[in-house]
């Protein structure tokens, strides 16, 4: 399901598949999203990089395998994929491209 605010949405993939969508309004952004992945590295500043990395994948991993089996996934867990997800993004072990990342969608007028 793709959730649409006032300003578009905001639709996640991995590897090809959509697995989560979330509004962008004038409180909830662009940055605001993207920039919880760099929270989330900040708040494990404990854990070395590889541990985080691959608990990351792992992750990301599960939730791709819950979606493409038709396997419900809760609202946390699509919370915690944005997280995930920006966080590999933002250190670069996934790129932003057609089979992983993020797209914009505007507001249809």
């Amino acid at each position: 399901m793709i959730y649409d605010g006032s300003k578009g949405s905001i639709c996640f993939y991995y590897k090809g598949l959509l697995i989560s969508s979330y509004p962008l309004s004038k409180f909830k952004t662009l940055d605001k999203y993207l920039n919880q992945g760099e929270e989330l590295i900040y708040k494990s500043k404990g854990i070395p990089i590889k541990s985080q990395i691959k608990m990351y994948l792992l992750f990301c991993n599960n939730i791709h395998e819950r979606k493409k089996n038709n396997k419900p996934i809760y609202r946390q867990d699509h919370i915690y994929f944005l997280n995930c997800l920006t966080a590999l993004m933002r250190l670069r072990i996934i790129d932003n491209d057609e089979q992983n990342g993020y797209m914009c969608f505007n507001k249809k007028k």
